[in-house]
C-alpha cells in the first residue's frame, strides 16, 4: 500500500468516526468552555455504556495537544434524575499510561478535586494544570467521597511510538499552531486564507518528507492539523475564559472590526485574551481596508517597532524564498514524474499524487504574481508591528473585503515575528529534559560539597593515623592495634563529613527567587518568577502556588539527552492537586538536600505603576522630579526616564507615597543598571560543563541528540538572536544591558518580592530579586 493511499484511507476512518461519535472529539455542551484540538481520543464519560445507576453522568475533556504546556481540563457533571439532593465531593484521579509519555520519567500525576453543591443539575468545572511531558495519555477515575464511582479507570488520549517521539515531538514544538476567530465581515474568505496558510509551509513539508497534497487541507469547520501549521476556528462565543487556555497557541487571529468592537464591549473572555497578550501572545488583526491603512490610534498608542523599508526587505526576501522553492520543487516533481515513468508504475493512485503535487505547486508559484509583489507588505498597504509589553501586535496589510490572506502575506508576517512566533521561545522554559541552564541560578552554598573542610578531615585523618596513631601503638609495642585503630577513625572520619555537611545545609528550607513584573500604564501587569528552592528535610505539604498562576517545572538535565531516556524506567515525577485555590505540588517534587527549580507566570491586575506628578517644563532646566509609587510594593530603588529622555532615579519609594528623583547622567544610570544586573547573577562552572567534554565524538553527539528542547528549536530555524530564558529576561536585558536602553517614558525599579512568591510557608529567602518595569501613564 502506498503512503498517500494509506493516507486517504486513514483520513476517511477519521471522518467517520467523527460523524458516528461526536461527543468523542471533545465538544463542549458549554458553548462558552469549547477550544479543542478535535483529535478523537481526548474526552471519556463516567458511567460508559446505557446503564446508568449513578444519577448522574461526569463528562472529562483534556486539551489534545501532545506538547508540554499548561493542559486544560474541563469536567461536566450532569444529573440524569433532576436536581442533586445533597452535595457530592468528587476527585478526578488522571494517572500516566508508560506508553502515552516521554520521556518516560517527566510524567505527573493529576488529582483534582470539585464539589457539587445540591440542588444542581449541570455545572461545568474548568481547570488549569501543569504539564511536564510529552504525550496524554491517562488513567481516569473519579472517587466519590473517596470511593471509586467506576470499578475501573477510563483511558484517554493515545500511546506513543518510542523511536520516533523525539523527532515528532520537536515537529510538535515546531509547528505553528493559531486560533482564527470568525467574523460576519469576512465568512468567505475564511477557507482561502487557510489554505494560504498550509502552502505558505510547502518547503518544509517537501523537505521532511511529510508531503501528503491529497488530504482535505481545511475543513469545513476550518480546522487545520497540518505538520508544520494547526488551526482552530471558533466564533467569539466560545473563546475561553482563562487566560491559560490561551498558552499552547502561537497566535490569534482576529478580524479589525470585530477587534475595535470587543476593545471597547469587552466580553468576558477580553479579559484573559489581553493578559495572555501581555505574557507574550502574538495578535494578528485581518481586514484592513485600504482607507484605513494609517489609522492605527485605536489599535496602538505605540509607534511601529518597523519602518516600511525593514518590512519591504523581509517581503522581498520571503518572495525570494517562495520562487527559490518553487523552483526546487519544479525540479523534484519533474525527476519524480520521470522515474515513474520509466519504470512503468504510474497507477491511478501515483497519478493522483502526482497531478495533486503540480496543482499544488501552481498554487504557490502563482502568490509569486509580478514583480510589484515584492512591495506590496510595506506600510502603503498598511502593514505594521505594534509592542503590548511582552506580546506583539501585527496588522496585517490591507486587503479588498473578497480578497484572502495570501501565501506571501503568511511567510513575510512568521519572518517578522521571529521568536515571537514561537510560544517555547517566548516562555524560555520547557519541563520535559531539562536544561543546563539550571546552574545560572542555584542557591549558592548548599547542596554543594564543601571541598576545602572534607579536606581537612581527611588531612586530620592522615596525621592521627599516621605520626600519632602507628607511633604511640608502636613504642608501646601494641602496633597490632592499628587494625582497630585505622578503621575507627576512618568510619569516624566518614561520619564527621557527612555530619558537617547536613549540618552545614540546615534543617530548613531556602529559597532564592528572582522576580520579573512587566507593568502597562494602566497599572496591570504580569509577572515572570523563576524561584529556586532547597529542603534540608522535604516539606510534608509540598509546595502551593497560586491558583491564577501557569507553572513550569525547570529541571538539570544531568546531561542526559531526550534519545537516551527512551528506553529508561517509567515512573512519574510526582503529584499535582489543583484546585480552585491552589497549584500544590507534592513533597516528591523537592527531595531531602537538592536544589529544584520552578518558573512561575502570573496576571497582577491593578499592580500599580509609577507617575511623575510634578516636573519642570523646560527639559533644560529639569534637575529633579517628583515619582509617586502607586505599586502594591515598596521600591527600593526606581530609575525613570522621560518624555526627553532625561534619567532621574530615587530610593525607597513606599507604596502610595511620593518622593523627589534626582537627575542623573545617562552615563551614570547605565552604570546603575549594569551594577543591578550583575549583582544578582550567578556565574556558576557547571553551566558550561557538556562544552568542556574532552571527547570529540561526545561533541558531535550532542550536536545531533537533543539535550535542550529551546536550544534545539533556536538550532532548528538558525534563530541566534532568539532568547534562552524567554521574552521577559530577554527584555530585561536588552533594557539593561545591550544598546537598546530604556525607552522614554518608562521606568526599572528594585522592589520586594510578592507575597505569593515563596511557595513553602516560613521559608528563608535569600540572594533574591524583583525586578519591576514599565510604561509611565
Amino acid at each position: 500500500m502506498t503512503r498517500s493511499t494509506l493516507a486517504v484511507g486513514l483520513t476517511a476512518a477519521l471522518l467517520l468516526m467523527a460523524t458516528a461519535c461526536p461527543d468523542a472529539w471533545g465538544q463542549s455542551r458549554a458553548a462558552t468552555q469549547s477550544i479543542w484540538i478535535n483529535d478523537g481520543n481526548n474526552a471519556t464519560s463516567f458511567p460508559r455504556g446505557r446503564a446508568n445507576r449513578l444519577g448522574y453522568q461526569i463528562n472529562v475533556r483534556l486539551s489534545a495537544p501532545d506538547i508540554p504546556e499548561t493542559q486544560r481540563v474541563e469536567i461536566e457533571f450532569i444529573s440524569t434524575g433532576g436536581p442533586t439532593t445533597a452535595d457530592h465531593n468528587f476527585t478526578l484521579l488522571l494517572t500516566p499510561r508508560g506508553i502515552g509519555h516521554s520521556p518516560p520519567q517527566s510524567a505527573l500525576e493529576v488529582e483534582l478535586p470539585f464539589q457539587i453543591p445540591e440542588q444542581t443539575t449541570q455545572q461545568t468545572i474548568v481547570r488549569h494544570l501543569p504539564k511536564t511531558s510529552y504525550g496524554d495519555a491517562y488513567e481516569v477515575s473519579i472517587l466519590d467521597n473517596g470511593q471509586p464511582i467506576t470499578k475501573a479507570p477510563n483511558e484517554i488520549g493515545k500511546p506513543l511510538q518510542p523511536y520516533t517521539v523525539v523527532e515528532k515531538g520537536l515537529r510538535d514544538e515546531l509547528r505553528w499552531r493559531l486560533i482564527w476567530i470568525d467574523s460576519d465581515q469576512d465568512e468567505s474568505v475564511r477557507e482561502p486564507s487557510l489554505q494560504s496558510l498550509v502552502e505558505s509551509t510547502f518547503d518544509m513539508q517537501w523537505d521532511a518528507d511529510v508531503f501528503q497534497p491529497e488530504q482535505l487541507r481545511v475543513n469545513e469547520a476550518g480546522q487545520v492539523n497540518e505538520p508544520f501549521v494547526a488551526v482552530q476556528s471558533h466564533t467569539p462565543d466560545e473563546l475561553p475564559l482563562d487566560w491559560r487556555s490561551w498558552l499552547p497557541f502561537d497566535a490569534v487571529v482576529i478580524h479589525r472590526q470585530d477587534y475595535l468592537r470587543f476593545q471597547s464591549e469587552k466580553p468576558p473572555w477580553w479579559k484573559p485574551f489581553t493578559q495572555w497578550i501581555h505574557g507574550g501572545g502574538v495578535v494578528l488583526i485581518r481586514g484592513t481596508q485600504p482607507d484605513e491603512v494609517n489609522d492605527t490610534q485605536q489599535i496602538s498608542d505605540s509607534a511601529s517597532t518597523l519602518d516600511a523599508p525593514t518590512i519591504d526587505a523581509l517581503a522581498k526576501s520571503a518572495q525570494q524564498m517562495l520562487r527559490t522553492g518553487a523552483a526546487e520543487m519544479s525540479r523534484n516533481w519533474a525527476q519524480i514524474n520521470a522515474i515513474n515513468q520509466q519504470i512503468n508504475v504510474m497507477d491511478e493512485a501515483t497519478r493522483q499524487s502526482l497531478e495533486a503535487i503540480e496543482n499544488f505547486r501552481r498554487s504557490f508559484a502563482s502568490s509569486d504574481g509580478n514583480q510589484s509583489q515584492a512591495t506590496r507588505l510595506g506600510t502603503a498597504k498598511g502593514m505594521q508591528v505594534f509592542p503590548v509589553e511582552a506580546g506583539v501586535l501585527v496588522q496585517l496589510p490591507a486587503h479588498g473585503n473578497d480578497e484572502p490572506i495570501g501565501v506571501l502575506d503568511w511567510r513575510t508576517t512568521k519572518s517578522i515575528l521571529g521568536f515571537h512566533a514561537l510560544r517555547t521561545l517566548r516562555r524560555g522554559a520547557d519541563p520535559m529534559i531539562g536544561t543546563q541552564r539550571f546552574f545560572e541560578w542555584m542557591i549558592p552554598g548548599v547542596s554543594q560539597p564543601p571541598v576545602y573542610t572534607f579536606m581537612g578531615f581527611l588531612g586530620l585523618f592522615v596525621v592521627l593515623v599516621g605520626p600519632v596513631a602507628y607511633r604511640k601503638t608502636t613504642r608501646s609495642g601494641r602496633s597490632y592495634l592499628m587494625f582497630l585503630i585505622a578503621p575507627v577513625l576512618a568510619v569516624a572520619t566518614t561520619v564527621a563529613m557527612m555530619g558537617y555537611g547536613i549540618i552545614a545545609d540546615g534543617f530548613g528550607t531556602r529559597l532564592r527567587a528572582r522576580q520579573i513584573t512587566w507593568v502597562n500604564s494602566n497599572g496591570d501587569a504580569m509577572s515572570r518568577t523563576r524561584s529556586t528552592y532547597f529542603a534540608g528535610i522535604r516539606p510534608s505539604n509540598g509546595l502551593q502556588f497560586p491558583a491564577n498562576a501557569s507553572v513550569t517545572l525547570l529541571l538539570d538535565n544531568e546531561e542526559t539527552s531526550w534519545e537516551d531516556r527512551i528506553n529508561q524506567r517509567f515512573a512519574p515525577r510526582g503529584k499535582v492537586t489543583v484546585t480552585e485555590e491552589e497549584i500544590r505540588f507534592s513533597s516528591r517534587l523537592l527531595p531531602s538536600r537538592q536544589q529544584r527549580q520552578f518558573v512561575a507566570e502570573q496576571p497582577r491586575d491593578q499592580f500599580g505603576t509609577v507617575r511623575i506628578t510634578e516636573s519642570e517644563s523646560d527639559a533644560v532646566k529639569r534637575v529633579s522630579v517628583m515619582l509617586q509609587n502607586d505599586c502594591e510594593l515598596n521600591l527600593q530603588n526606581v530609575l525613570v526616564r522621560d518624555q526627553d529622555g532625561l534619567f532621574f532615579q530615587a530610593e525607597n519609594l513606599k507604596p502610595g507615597q511620593s518622593a523627589r528623583a534626582k537627575l542623573v547622567s545617562s552615563l551614570d544610570a547605565s552604570k546603575l543598571l549594569g551594577d543591578w544586573y550583575k549583582s544578582q547573577w550567578l556565574v556558576n562552572s557547571k553551566t558550561n560543563r557538556q562544552s568542556d567534554s574532552g571527547s570529540g565524538e561526545m561533541r558531535r553527539r550532542m550536536m545531533t541528540e537533543t539535550f535542550d528542547v529551546i536550544n534545539k528549536i533556536r538550532s532548528t530555524l538558525a534563530l541566534t538572536a532568539a532568547p534562552t530564558d524567554g521574552v521577559f529576561e530577554y527584555e530585561l536585558q536588552q533594557r539593561m544591558q545591550l544598546g537598546k536602553s530604556l525607552p522614554n517614558n518608562s521606568y526599572i525599579a528594585l522592589a520586594d518580592l510578592s507575597d505569593d512568591v515563596p511557595a513553602i510557608d516560613g521559608i528563608s529567602i535569600e540572594n533574591s530579586i524583583h525586578f519591576v518595569m514599565g510604561d509611565m501613564p
